[in-house]
């Protein structure tokens, strides 16, 4: 994906290998949680609404008591301006007997980032499909359990998304495919492009939805997705 490289996209990109540092591959939820500002909003669609840094290290531990072997893989990013937007697989490490070749406990979301300046953060907001979390549940069944050791090794049979499309098209050609595959009757609040690929964060009063899209040069959209928490009905980021 091309780079866009204006000044505050490339210190959101430089802030965001901190932010992966800490989080996605340090784990260190402590110093991960001092990245976001005091008046910083971490909206999760699924589980609610979370502000500052003690509140929202406070939801990650105890979040992830019982799968504190998580691990996470980040599959793409893309950042534009004070907006930083990427796809991550949380993974559940194999259970003891169980095949990793053959079986997979893992699951995506989509996270959506705004750059306060400097190394801090000043939102995250969160989506993915309630009924992709339901593996955790089958890892239990499997054996899974807080006592296993974290396999950081671990990354997707198959990746989600295809490799984007070559060259890029016009911006405008990104947005117009994102607006034409958002939910009738919703709003645009904020979207994200670089490349060929956007992201973009639509709001209806019972509910966010992200659109994520690839799109060629020509205007053809060969990959568009829509994903929200669809058991959610009142908005947590209005």
């Amino acid at each position: 994906v091309p780079m866009n490289a204006d000044p505050k996209s490339t210190a959101a990109r430089e802030a965001f290998e901190t932010f992966l540092q800490l989080g996605a591959h340090g784990r260190d939820w402590a110093a991960w949680s001092k990245l976001f500002t005091d008046d910083a909003l971490y909206i999760e669609h699924c589980m609610g609404v979370f502000e500052g840094p003690a509140g929202i290290e406070n939801y990650l531990r105890t979040s992830t008591e019982s799968v504190a072997g998580m691990t996470f893989s980040p599959e793409w990013h893309i950042v534009e301006g004070d907006k930083v937007a990427f796809w991550i697989w949380n993974h559940l490490p194999t259970p003891p007997g169980v095949d990793p070749a053959v079986t997979e406990y893992c699951f995506p979301n989509l996270t959506l980032l705004t750059h306060a300046g400097g190394q801090m953060w000043s939102c995250e907001e969160d989506f993915y499909e309630a009924a992709w979390t339901r593996v955790v549940f089958d890892w239990f069944k499997a054996g899974g359990s807080s006592a296993l050791d974290p396999q950081p090794w671990l990354v997707p049979h198959q990746p989600s998304h295809p490799t984007p499309p070559e060259p890029a098209p016009e911006r405008f050609l990104v947005a117009a495919a994102m607006a034409a595959n958002a939910p009738e009757g919703s709003t645009l609040r904020y979207d994200v492009v670089e490349g060929s690929v956007g992201v973009g964060v639509f709001d209806t009063p019972e509910r966010a939805y992200a659109v994520v899209v690839h799109v060629d040069q020509h205007g053809a959209v060969p990959l568009a997705q829509v994903v929200c928490n669809s058991d959610e009905t009142t908005n947590k980021a209005l």
